[in-house]
């Protein structure tokens, strides 16, 4: 995607998003757990609508701007990524068919569909411990339209996300997420 179709299609989110989310702010009601737990691979999600006040071993923060950080991130099977909150609302919605707008695989078989919900209120954790290895590609409901991607490497690469190409916009290697162990949106922005 050319600079200036990104930029055009991000300023189409925007308004969109703006119009969208209205309804979507926080009443203050609570939101049933999604808690899920895949008994053939062991791997947990444990995010739910209320999010958590204890920090995984990695955060990746949700970001106004239409971006995750790190973009990019290398972790060992059984650590646990927080998705933090930091301004805008937004997800990190696994690319398993499970899941709302996933129209195909980009995490490894056996992995279990995870996602954080829609978030709106800042500084939520939601943390996600993985355990199957492999590429897990991910994205944010309202915003993956724009590109909103980003992509966690648990262990060696593998699975369908290293087949191919992201269709929603390119990601860091899988390669280079493990040696480089965390990729910040800033160092890859200039590669899009």
């Amino acid at each position: 995607m050319n600079p200036t179709r990104r930029t055009a299609l991000k300023r189409l989110a925007v308004a969109s998003t703006t119009v969208g989310l209205a309804g979507c702010t926080n009443t203050g009601e609570s939101v049933p757990s999604n808690d899920t737990e895949n008994p053939d691979s062991g791997e947990t999600n444990s995010s739910d609508g209320t999010g958590s006040d204890e920090p995984g071993d990695y955060t990746v923060g949700m970001y106004t701007d239409l971006y995750y950080d790190p973009v990019g991130l290398h972790v060992e099977p059984g650590e646990t990524v927080s998705f933090k909150l930091v301004s805008g609302a937004h997800s990190a919605t696994a690319y398993h068919p499970d899941n709302e707008n996933a129209l195909n695989r980009r995490i490894p078989e056996g992995a279990p569909a995870w996602d954080t919900t829609v978030v709106g209120e800042i500084d939520t954790l939601h943390n996600v411990t993985f355990e199957t290895e492999g590429t897990h590609d991910y994205y944010c409901i309202p915003h993956k339209m724009v590109g909103m991607v980003g992509r966690i490497v648990v262990g060696e690469p593998g699975g369908p996300a290293e087949d191919s190409d992201n269709p929603d916009l390119s990601l860091p290697n899988s390669s280079r997420i493990v040696d480089e162990g965390s990729i910040a949106w800033d160092d890859w922005k200039s590669n899009v």
